[in-house]
């Protein structure tokens, strides 16, 4: 190991070791008594009782890219929607499956006498959010389906499940997104949504349940009309882009325009995705087949020597970092641990307008069973703990000294850590990261470890 000696005052995690195991405690010993200055300008202790503080940042890591697991994905604050082919990490989709229904507690929906009204069109309208990633510039096309599989509020959904639904669709639309821009609906501007007319007739099968046992409560009308999937549809012009829509945002509904042909009414009914009580979730794919050679290597072969790894969003890419010799600490003897931290370095060649690195990202620890727990440090202080994107600096540091310490005395198994996005169901970011392996030390990834030789 190489490291460098300072002369500092700081608090220490102390790590003892006596004969080959190391026993670990953790007091927090504050020194006092400085009386000069650092060229760090921190003070430092009286020569009779200087901490040699170690900094050592050769520990082999291990790095390689693999496929998410899929994320749960019902009922998030935002859905994502679009298709996007990422020049780098191929092509990515997003749908959404989501029940409409009445509104509280209304039941027994009757729009007028038989007869008396006329349908003049129903139309689904979904509520962008104005956050987005990739080119909104370039059109997409999207497709609604009928579900014929009951979804249940109380359960729980994952990103990679599908409903079943029937083959064709009862809406199709081609759009340019244009998720910041007012829309002008019964002569005033409403807030950004779009707006999908749905096929007259499946428009008129749903109006004409009016009155019917179908329209009675929300139980017989789920059993009836038990969702829509609303599809992105193939190949956007150019690269596109995953959107967002507010599933619960006021915009987002279906809406039945019709009129009273006797008493010339103007009328409309909507039903909606209510918070708490509707059914929805987000329905991902990835299809790296046409991303870069090297994510199909890493994918294919797994473990190895890269350049390079890879983070993606939406359930998507996630890096494994190994520590194989950590055990070769206990060379050294007693030693107390400061601080050990990840420094993980972006490459800006792929960080553009189009496509900003992933705000933040955290480390899941491997047990022997492959499941994953959150790293002390992130649970204890996760301000302390770090991951977010440093863009001055284009990196990520993680502090995880307690982890560290753990590993070390075989509190926890070394099986390895996950690195990934840190809101995987609803980030559609994703960024190349400079792997172990890299030959350029301003993109090499590596483990920062400040330690003190305890005699």
């Amino acid at each position: 190991m190489t490291f460098n000696r300072l002369r500092i005052c700081i608090p220490v995690l102390r790590a003892i070791l006596p004969a080959n195991l190391f026993l670990i405690g953790t007091a927090v010993a504050l020194f006092s008594g400085c009386t000069k200055e650092s060229n760090l300008g921190i003070d430092v202790q009286p020569e009779t009782d200087i901490i040699q503080l170690s900094v050592q940042d050769t520990t082999r890591l291990i790095t390689y890219t693999e496929r998410e697991d899929s994320v749960r994905s019902d009922e998030p604050p935002v859905c994502m929607f679009g298709t996007q082919l990422d020049p780098v990490f191929g092509k990515t989709t997003a749908g959404i499956f989501s029940q409409f229904i009445f509104k509280g507690s209304t039941v027994n929906i009757n729009f007028g006498t038989p007869g008396q009204i006329v349908l003049d069109s129903l139309v689904l309208t979904l509520g962008y959010r104005t956050d987005f990633y990739g080119d909104t510039t370039q059109q997409q096309s999207l497709k609604v389906y009928q579900v014929t599989q009951s979804m249940f509020k109380d359960s729980v959904y994952y990103s990679n499940r599908l409903r079943q639904y029937y083959p064709a669709p009862v809406a199709s639309k081609t759009f340019v997104p244009h998720p910041r821009t007012k829309v002008n609906v019964d002569n005033g501007l409403r807030a950004p949504h779009l707006r999908i007319p749905i096929d007259p007739g499946f428009a008129q099968l749903l109006f004409s349940q009016s009155g019917t046992t179908n329209m009675l409560n929300n139980t017989n009308w789920l059993n009836f009309l038990k969702g829509l999937y609303i599809a992105p549809d193939g190949n956007p012009t150019g690269e596109g882009a995953i959107i967002q829509f507010g599933m619960t945002d006021t915009s987002t509904r279906l809406t039945f325009y019709y009129r009273n042909i006797v008493t010339n009414d103007t009328l409309k009914y909507s039903l909606i995705t209510e918070a708490g009580t509707a059914a929805y979730y987000n329905h991902f794919t990835h299809d790296y087949s046409s991303a870069t050679g090297d994510i199909q290597t890493q994918l294919a072969v797994g473990e190895g020597s890269y350049q390079n790894v890879y983070i993606h969003g939406m359930a998507g890419l996630r890096t494994k970092i190994k520590m194989p010799y950590a055990t070769s600490w206990a060379s050294l003897g007693p030693i107390a641990i400061n601080k050990a931290e990840l420094v993980i370095q972006a490459d800006p060649t792929y960080i553009d307008a189009l496509h900003a690195a992933n705000s933040k990202l955290y480390l899941a620890v491997i047990d022997s069973n492959g499941s994953t727990t959150l790293p002390i440090d992130m649970t204890d202080n996760i301000a302390a703990f770090g991951g977010s994107y440093i863009s001055g600096q284009q990196e990520y540091r993680i502090n995880i000294p307690r982890h560290f310490l753990k590993l070390l005395r075989g509190d926890v198994g070394n099986y390895g850590l996950y690195l990934r996005e840190i809101d995987a169901a609803q980030s559609a970011k994703r960024v190349v990261l400079g792997s172990a392996d890299n030959p350029s030390p301003a993109l090499k990834m590596f483990l920062r470890v400040a330690y003190t030789k305890i005699n």
